[in-house]
C-alpha cells in the first residue's frame, strides 16, 4: 500500500489500533496549528489586505478539500460556455508540477498550445489541449498572470483554476466544488484530514457544485446538502456527475480526435491512474460496461518512469488483461513516453466531461451574469 493510501486510511479512521490512535493524535495537534494559520490568513484577506482586482471579471473554481473533485472538467465546461457567448476567456493556473511556475508562462494562446506538458504541468496543458479559443496562463502570482492574459492575450474574462484559497486575486464569482464521495475531508484540516481550511470558509462561496453525485446513495446526498445549508445558508447548490465522453486510443487522443461514445471494445482492461481518487476512475470504466480485470493505482500527479511502464505490462500480462485504459491526466504524461508507444498492448483513454443533474440553467445564469459585468 502506497503512502497516500496509508495516509487516507489513517485519517479516515479505517486504520485501527493504538499506533493509529497515537498517529491521529499527533496529526490532530499539527492540524490545529494549520487551522489557526488558515484562519488568520483568511481574516487578513477578508479585510482586503493584499488583494488585487483584475481589469476584467474573474470566476474562481476551487474546493475546500485536497484531492480530485473534478476541477479540470468544470473549468473546461465554463470556458466552453463562455466561448459560446463570444467571450475570450483565459484560465489562470498555478501550474502544479510545472517545470518552473515562478514566472508567468503562456501555455496556450487562444487554443494553440505553445509549450510541452513538462513546462506547464499536466492539468494546465490538458486544458490548453481541450479548449478551442481559450488561453491558458500559469504562474504562482495570479495577479501577474491576469495582467498577461488581459494585456497580451486580449482576454475579457478570467477563470481562476483551483482558486478558492488563492485570495490575492479578487473574484466576482466563487464556485466551490464538493466531491459527494468525500465532501468534508474527514472533518479535519490537514494533516489530520483533507480540509485545506476550516469548514466555515465555505461561507465565502457563491455557488456549490456537487460532483460525482451518482457515486453515493440519495440519503447521503440529501445529508450533504443539508449540512452545506447549515454551514453556508442560502448558497445555491447544483448537482453534477462526471460523464465519460467515450473511449479512444492513445494515438487518436494525441491527434485531438473526438472520443467515440459508442466504441465497442471487447477487451479485458487493466485500469492505470495517478489521480486523487482512483476508485472514481474505476467506477467510470465499469459504468461504461467494460470488463476490468485489475487496477494499477499510482499517487496523485505521479511522474511516470520506464519502470512504471514495465510494471503496467507485467501486471496486464499476469492478470490476463488484453488492454490498458487510463485517464486524460495520465495520458498527458504517458503519451510523451516512447516506452508506452512500444507496448505490445493497446492503450485507451477515457475523456471526462461534466453533466448537470440539477441546476444547469441556474449555474449558466451565474456565469453569464459575471460575463455581462464586462460590458456595463
Amino acid at each position: 500500500m502506497k503512502g497516500e493510501q496509508l495516509f487516507k486510511k489513517l485519517v479516515s479512521g479505517r486504520a485501527k489500533g493504538p499506533l493509529a490512535d497515537v498517529a491521529r493524535g499527533g496529526l490532530g495537534l499539527l492540524s490545529m496549528v494549520y487551522a489557526q494559520g488558515a484562519t488568520y490568513r483568511n481574516q487578513k484577506f477578508d479585510k482586503l489586505q493584499g488583494v488585487t482586482r483584475a481589469s476584467v471579471p474573474v470566476i474562481s473554481v476551487g474546493n475546500i478539500t485536497a484531492g480530485g473533485t473534478g476541477k479540470t472538467p468544470m473549468v473546461r465546461y465554463i470556458c466552453q460556455y463562455l466561448e459560446s457567448l463570444n467571450m475570450a476567456p483565459a484560465v489562470l493556473s498555478r501550474g502544479y508540477r510545472a517545470e518552473d511556475n515562478q514566472d508567468t508562462i503562456i501555455v496556450s494562446r487562444c487554443g494553440r498550445l505553445e509549450v510541452t506538458p513538462a513546462v506547464s504541468g499536466d492539468e494546465a496543458w490538458l486544458l490548453g489541449k481541450g479548449l478551442g479559443h481559450t488561453s491558458v496562463v500559469i504562474g504562482r502570482e495570479r495577479a501577474a498572470s491576469a495582467q498577461v492574459a488581459t494585456a497580451t492575450l486580449g482576454s475579457d474574462i478570467l477563470v481562476l483554476d483551483d482558486g478558492f484559497q488563492h485570495r490575492k486575486l479578487a473574484r466576482d464569482l466563487d464556485i466551490v466544488l464538493i466531491d459527494a464521495a468525500n465532501p468534508f475531508g474527514y472533518d479535519h484540516v490537514l494533516p489530520r484530514g483533507l480540509l485545506r481550511e476550516p469548514l466555515d470558509g465555505l461561507r465565502r462561496a457563491d455557488v456549490f457544485v456537487l460532483t460525482k453525485t451518482d457515486q453515493v446513495p440519495a440519503d447521503i446526498l440529501f445529508g450533504i446538502k443539508h449540512r452545506l445549508g447549515q454551514l453556508a445558508p442560502n448558497i445555491p447548490i447544483v448537482e453534477t456527475i462526471h460523464k465519460p465522453l467515450g473511449m479512444q486510443t492513445l494515438d487518436s487522443w494525441e491527434r485531438n480526435e473526438e472520443a467515440q461514445a459508442s466504441l465497442v471494445v471487447s477487451h479485458k482492461f487493466l485500469t492505470v491512474s495517478g489521480i486523487g481518487r482512483p476508485e472514481s476512475f474505476q467506477h467510470t470504466v465499469n459504468s461504461l460496461g467494460y470488463e476490468v480485470i485489475d487496477s494499477l493505482d499510482f499517487g496523485d500527479h505521479h511522474e511516470y518512469t520506464t519502470d512504471d511502464v514495465v510494471k503496467m505490462w507485467c501486471t496486464a500480462f499476469a492478470k490476463g488483461a488484453t488492454a490498458i485504459v487510463t485517464t486524460e491526466k495520465d495520458a498527458v504524461k504517458l503519451s510523451q513516453m516512447q516506452a508506452v508507444h512500444d507496448l505490445k498492448i493497446p492503450v485507451y483513454v477515457i475523456p471526462i466531461g461534466i453533466e448537470f443533474i440539477k441546476g444547469e440553467e441556474e449555474f449558466k445564469a451565474c456565469i453569464k451574469g459575471v460575463g455581462k459585468k464586462d460590458t456595463l
